[in-house]
């Protein structure tokens, strides 16, 4: 029996590039686990330019190439989110393991095709959100459960990004399942939630600012059922100010602030001195630098289960992923928005 895993990269873009830098530092600092085994691309010069970078044995100028190699134990699937499915689908009837970058599908039908397929392969599936295996977000969480604020009350995020506009640029194509949502307000709602205990979702209301057919400005608010409430905006038409990538979850006895909630590094616990609150001081600070750049630990924590011979993950399972497309698909719903393809 094996005691590493053969990973390929299928598309190698800005995402996976950052996934890339983060396999070959775990290789550096000591993961045996981790094998560097195969790039995929349509375009076969820059697969070579990938796999010579990072430091991948093979380099494939199709994706068809990948599939039919036995080699192969898993992929990191990493084109735009509206061809996702196809990728993992081919994965999986090919017999690897998939670790898909969020979103791993654009609606729950694919998403539940996606989870039964890899069910009945026997093979495991994860969808790559790198938030739930964040130690900065992990240990916020441990501040909550020690009641270091008291019961959460609200909690409250931005992200928001200003990508000009491009029809060709994913973010902005319907046909790429582009707009805020499905790229960065899956981060608002995962961090609610996981912060939250993956509550169930009660009640919810939006706005939203439809061009080119795509959401590229929301605004939500959800109420789940044990009270907590939560808003949040994503944006890819607006700039990315100061506070605009940050979350703060308030409690009865103070309230956490975290900068750059999705991948943070840095925490502050504020206790409050008055009534009011008004008046708050910082108590404790979490400090946790990422050993290479943040998708290290989702990457080590998957070939350990596929090692493993294990179908999900423990921290990010296929219910939370559900949970997150469902709440997605509802607010798409209340928008009238639909991508092309569906």
């Amino acid at each position: 029996m094996k005691n590493y895993v053969n990973w390929a990269i299928l598309a190698p873009g800005i995402i996976a590039n950052s996934m890339a830098q983060a396999m070959s530092g775990s290789v550096k600092n000591g993961n045996t686990k981790i094998r560097l085994y195969a790039v995929a691309s349509r375009n076969l010069k820059r697969a070579e330019e990938f796999a010579t970078k990072w430091g991948f044995e093979k380099s494939y100028g199709s994706y068809e190439e990948l599939y039919n190699d036995p080699e192969v134990d898993a992929v990191y699937i990493a084109n735009p989110h509206a061809f996702h499915f196809e990728a993992a689908m081919e994965c999986l009837n090919h017999g690897k393991n998939v670790l898909c970058e969020k979103p791993a599908g654009c609606n729950m039908q694919q998403l539940e095709t996606m989870i039964d397929t890899a069910k009945e392969k026997n093979l495991f599936f994860m969808e790559a959100m790198w938030t739930a295996y964040n130690p900065c977000v992990n240990k916020i969480c441990q501040w909550i459960a020690n009641d270091k604020i008291g019961k959460i009350k609200h909690i409250q995020s931005f992200f928001c990004n200003r990508i000009p506009f491009d029809p060709k640029n994913r973010l902005w194509d319907p046909e790429q399942a582009g707009g805020a949502l499905l790229d960065l307000g899956i981060y608002n709602i995962f961090y609610a939630m996981k912060v939250n205990s993956f509550s169930p979702i009660a009640s919810r209301s939006s706005t939203v600012k439809i061009e080119n057919s795509i959401d590229c400005w929301n605004s939500v608010n959800l109420t789940f059922e044990n009270g907590v409430t939560t808003s949040f905006q994503s944006a890819c038409d607006r700039p990315a100010g100061s506070n605009s990538h940050d979350a703060i979850i308030y409690g009865e006895k103070g309230f956490i602030t975290a900068e750059n909630f999705f991948f943070a590094q840095k925490a502050d616990l504020h206790t409050y001195i008055n009534t009011w609150g008004n008046e708050n001081e910082i108590t404790e600070t979490i400090n946790e630098p990422f050993s290479v750049n943040g998708y290290e630990y989702e990457v080590q924590a998957a070939t350990d289960h596929i090692l493993k011979g294990e179908l999900e993950s423990s921290v990010h399972p296929h219910s939370h992923s559900i949970a997150l497309c469902k709440i997605m698909d509802e607010l798409r719903k209340d928008w009238n928005m639909k991508y092309p393809f569906e």
